[in-house]
């Protein structure tokens, strides 16, 4: 009998038998990423989630994609890094009406100057960067990921909210559920299906899935949960001033405009609306996992963001 393996971290398992006990006093959690998908990770609580991995994490020896795209004043195209193939439409919603919060935790992350092109703060340059976003190619170019529900609107209407958390140690997946929960519950913020609650972390705050830990393992990510009878679809940004998601010459807004630019488009296209998957390829990769951490270049308006994967250009599109 040929027993099915399975990639458990880096501890492979035969099916049917149990990975189980402890090494000293450290006890193994370890969860499978699908078809070895190092852009996939787990909550504490099980689910899957979408990380966008640290750069070295993912870079190769053999790669062959730059870091930064050469500037050029026509749009260019460049292949995919990772994932195999163009994406496939899996049957599922997309967020036909997309809406971006960006949430901070506190004031310390809201009102960092570590920011670019004249931003007076965190909050400040993610307001900007999403004005610019809104309606631009390099949002627009989701349009061509339809689903069940209809098609991307161009645009993402904005708001923000900045709380008075405490800083903490680390926060992991299942305690962000409650958090945004308590968001609804206490009328903070309105719970809504067509929306993205991207949340901001402090400086000194880490989150914690089973397989990794922010700015070490991953840069963010997007997930999804139920609060009452609602799917609420949220985004996680640490605050990226840590060696694992800094790259030379930019500024930890700048790398929270790339990895922003990466997780609003991803949740737009593959929000995973009741546990249904709507767009990724054969390998499991999602659009901008597939351009993740090469070719990123600026904006018409400055801002640092990351190649979108289309389909119809078989390509990374810088416009």
């Amino acid at each position: 009998m040929r027993l099915k393996r399975h990639w458990y971290g880096q501890f492979r398992v035969s099916a049917g038998l149990t990975l189980a006990g402890t090494v000293g006093l450290l006890s193994l959690q370890v969860f499978s990423q699908p078809n070895n998908n190092p852009f996939r990770d787990h909550s504490d609580t099980g689910e899957t989630v979408h990380v966008l991995p640290t750069p070295a994490s993912v870079h190769s020896p053999r790669d062959t994609n730059p870091t930064d795209a050469a500037v050029k004043g026509q749009v260019s195209v460049y292949p995919a890094s990772y994932g195999s193939g163009n994406l496939i439409n899996h049957g599922g919603k997309i967020l036909s009406s997309a809406q971006f919060y960006a949430v901070y935790w506190n004031s310390s992350v809201a009102n960092s100057t570590a920011t670019s092109l004249g931003n007076a703060n965190i909050r400040n340059q993610i307001a900007n960067f999403v004005g610019s976003f809104n309606g631009s190619p390099d949002y627009t170019i989701v349009q061509q990921y339809t689903g069940s529900n209809g098609t991307i609107a161009p645009t993402i209407p904005f708001s923000d909210y900045v709380d008075s958390k405490a800083t903490q140690s680390i926060i992991k997946d299942s305690a962000i559920h409650s958090y945004l929960g308590n968001l609804f519950q206490t009328s903070k913020l309105t719970a809504q299906e067509n929306a993205i609650y991207g949340i901001y972390f402090p400086p000194g705050m880490k989150v914690q899935l089973s397989g990794s830990m922010s700015c070490s393992g991953f840069c963010g990510y997007h997930s999804h949960f139920t609060y009452n009878g609602i799917q609420i679809k949220y985004a996680v940004f640490p605050y990226l001033n840590c060696g694992g998601c800094s790259l030379a010459g930019k500024t930890v807004a700048d790398m929270l405009t790339i990895v922003s630019s990466h997780e609003i488009r991803e949740a737009a296209t593959d929000p995973g609306d009741n546990n249904v998957n709507a767009w990724y390829d054969a390998s499991g990769y999602e659009a901008d996992d597939k351009c993740a951490w090469h070719n990123l270049y600026q904006m018409v308006s400055g801002f640092w963001v990351q190649p979108e994967y289309s389909n119809k250009d078989t390509g990374c599109v810088v416009p």
